[in-house]
C-alpha cells in the first residue's frame, strides 16, 4: 500500500469513526428507549473515557520516542515559544488527568444542581447506575472504539517526534463538544425532555467533530478566515489544539 493509499484510508478511517460515535447514543434513543438525559450521560462517559485514554497516549508518546532528538528539538521550540514555562513531559498525563477531570467534575455538579428532578439519586449516582446498568455496553463500545484507535496510532507510528506537550490540548475538541451538548441538553431537559431533540444535540457534536477533522482544508480556512491575517493567526492557534 502506497503512502498515499495510507493516508487516504486513515482519514477515511477516523471519518468513519466520528459517526459511529455520534451514531451509538442515537440508536439507543431509537431503538433501545434511552430518554434525554441518558443521552447527556452517555456524552459524559464517553468524554471521561476519551480523557483517560489521552493520559495513556500522552505516556505512550513520551515514553516511546521522547528521547529521540527530533522529538527533543521540537520540545525545544516549544518551550522557547512558552518562554521556558513547559511542564515535564513526564507529568503531563497526571496534569491532563487533574485539569479535564476537574473541568468534568465542575460540569457534572451545575449540570445535576439546575436538572436535579431529572436526576433525584444525584448525578453521580446516577451517571454510575447508569454505566453499571443501561449504559453498560455504551460505556464498552466507547472503550473498545478508544482501544482501537489507540492500537491503530501505535501500528502506524503517529506522534513519532510529536513532543507530548504539544498533544497536551487534544481533548479540547471532545471537552467542546462535550460542553455544548450538555448545555444544551440541561435545557432541553428543564424545558421540554423531548426525545426529537436528541437529533440536533447529536448534529451539534457531528458538526463540531467534523469541523476539527477538516480544519486542515485550506477553502475551510479561507471560507471562516476571510483571509484576514489576524483571524488566520487565531485560527492556527485553534489548530494546534485539536
Amino acid at each position: 500500500m502506497t503512502e498515499l493509499n495510507k493516508s487516504s484510508y486513515t482519514k477515511n478511517l477516523q471519518l468513519a469513526q466520528i459517526f459511529v460515535f455520534n451514531a451509538i447514543p442515537l440508536l439507543g434513543v431509537l431503538y433501545l428507549g434511552w430518554s434525554a438525559k441518558l443521552l447527556i450521560l452517555a456524552y459524559f462517559i464517553e468524554t471521561i473515557i476519551a480523557i483517560l485514554f489521552h493520559a495513556v497516549r500522552l505516556w505512550y508518546v513520551n515514553f516511546r520516542w521522547g528521547n529521540e532528538p527530533e522529538t527533543n528539538e521540537r520540545a525545544a521550540e516549544l518551550a522557547k515559544a512558552n518562554k521556558g514555562q513547559n511542564m515535564p513531559a513526564s507529568w503531563l498525563p497526571f496534569f491532563m488527568l487533574s485539569v479535564f477531570g476537574f473541568f468534568c467534575f465542575v460540569q457534572l455538579y451545575i449540570l445535576g444542581g439546575f436538572a436535579n428532578q431529572a436526576f433525584p439519586e444525584g448525578i453521580f449516582t446516577s451517571m454510575y447506575r447508569a454505566a453499571t446498568g443501561e449504559l453498560a455496553w455504551v460505556v464498552l463500545s466507547f472503550v473498545f472504539l478508544q482501544l482501537s484507535r489507540f492500537f491503530m496510532e501505535v501500528i502506524r507510528g503517529e506522534y513519532r517526534n510529536t513532543p507530548s506537550e504539544a498533544l497536551f490540548f487534544q481533548p479540547f475538541r471532545r471537552i467542546l463538544t462535550q460542553q455544548l451538548t450538555v448545555i444544551l441538553g440541561g435545557f432541553i431537559i428543564l424545558l421540554a425532555g423531548a426525545n426529537s431533540y436528541v437529533f440536533v444535540l447529536v448534529l451539534v457534536t457531528i458538526a463540531i467533530d467534523l469541523f476539527f477533522f477538516f480544519i486542515g482544508n485550506k477553502k475551510l480556512k479561507a471560507m471562516i478566515t476571510k483571509n484576514d491575517p489576524e483571524k488566520e493567526k487565531q485560527y492556527e492557534e485553534l489548530k494546534k489544539m485539536m
